[in-house]
């Protein structure tokens, strides 16, 4: 009895042949391409950096005014930061430069994206914004002072210029104060244009002439800028040395959502 041969057809062996060449050709292929886009020997593979956490809006339309006759000859800005992750906002409105002649006065306008952000005490949040500065006197709390918005805590520190104006030191006075409806918080400071003291009612009168432009749809925002207008004292209109505000007449809505007290329904006719 003769053994079973089993012999493989010629018609299979050849498929075998030629997928083992195909699969072997594309081996090379792929080292020939690995190889291509392999940086040469001694380069860094290029890095894409990562997207910043704020973003500064190209032509802001800016949502806050502040005119002070005090501040007419320093150069102002208006920019607008938003933070990409939660579409946090802050509006900032500056006067002057730190290595300039003159004052130099910062006020921001910060509202959170999330309910999980929270504000610090005064001293620290002023502390966190000058971190890039020279700062020759730390920041300490002062007295507080009243103003249209409410109780304001206030900070001193000192700050030295850089640049052409080296040497020269500023005096400041900075200002913060978290909001709870609508969740915001108003920041910044108001640098002297040496070592003088900075005069608290110019402060009080910095924050008495800030003003809203646009709510952008935020009743709340708007409502609480509403009742400030009712506490303006319109400073200057006494003192030999601030301007007096302007006076004109204007009609402020109470947004339907917040809830006017008495005799404050409706429209509320006030003098800037």
């Amino acid at each position: 009895m003769q053994p079973v041969s089993y012999s493989v057809p010629g018609d299979v062996r050849a498929t075998i042949v030629r997928v083992l060449a195909y699969m072997g050709a594309l081996a090379i292929l792929a080292i020939a391409a690995a190889a291509f886009f392999q940086p040469p020997s001694g380069v860094a593979a290029i890095e894409i950096p990562p997207r910043p956490q704020w973003v500064n809006v190209e032509r802001p339309h800016p949502a806050f005014e502040l005119v002070m006759a005090e501040l007419a000859a320093s150069p102002s800005d208006y920019s607008i930061l938003r933070r990409t992750a939660d579409g946090a906002r802050k509006d900032r409105l500056t006067w002057g430069d730190v290595a300039a002649r003159g004052p130099y006065v910062m006020v921001e306008i910060d509202r959170p994206g999330s309910d999980s952000d929270r504000f610090i005490d005064a001293p620290s949040e002023i502390a966190a914004r000058i971190i890039a500065f020279n700062v020759t006197d730390d920041v300490k709390a002062v007295v507080e002072i009243d103003s249209k918005f409410g109780v304001m805590h206030l900070v001193d520190f000192a700050i030295a210029a850089k640049g052409a104006y080296t040497g020269r030191t500023r005096r400041c006075l900075g200002f913060a104060h978290p909001f709870a409806e609508p969740k915001m918080q108003l920041a910044g400071w108001y640098c002297s244009a040496g070592e003088e003291v900075v005069d608290r009612a110019m402060l009080a009168c910095l924050l008495d002439r800030l003003t809203i432009i646009s709510a952008g749809g935020d009743p709340a925002l708007a409502g609480l800028f509403a009742h400030a207008e009712i506490k303006r004292t319109f400073c200057g209109q006494r003192s030999p040395i601030l301007a007096a505000t302007p006076e004109h007449q204007a009609q402020i809505a109470i947004p339907r959502s917040v809830k006017p007290g008495a005799g404050l329904r409706g429209r509320l006719l006030t003098q800037h």
